[in-house]
């Protein structure tokens, strides 16, 4: 047998197969599909905006952990947590950090906790 030919045949088809691939990676490029997967690869591997909703979330986690909490060290540090740590939060949900955006604590975003004050 004439083993040249199904060699050849086997490697034009990778080749082509090669060539497609490449073809509509360039037509994506220039059609701008890629825009909208490099903004989704970037929202998987860049930093994540924390926005009012998830910030309220994460606030009221922390006021039922301390309520659940037996513990006063582990009360102390949901508290903590609660009021001093801070955070940069969009506010005005343009995507951005702005002004008056940056270093708030969930006190400073007027959400309370019945179960301590802040001070």
């Amino acid at each position: 047998m004439n083993k040249k030919g199904a060699e050849l045949s086997m490697n034009v088809i990778i080749i082509t197969i090669l060539v497609v691939i490449v073809l509509v990676i360039v037509a994506l490029f220039f059609t701008g599909g890629m825009a909208s997967l490099t903004k989704r690869i970037s929202g998987i591997f860049g930093a994540q905006l924390t926005d009012v909703p998830e910030m309220t979330t994460r606030c009221n986690s922390y006021c039922l952990r301390y309520q659940d909490s037996g513990s006063p060290t582990l009360q102390n540090i949901y508290q903590n947590s609660f009021c001093t740590d801070t955070n940069d939060i969009d506010i005005n949900g343009d995507g951005k950090i702005g002004t008056g955006e940056t270093d708030l604590t969930c006190a400073g975003l007027g959400i309370r906790c019945e179960a301590f004050t802040c001070v």
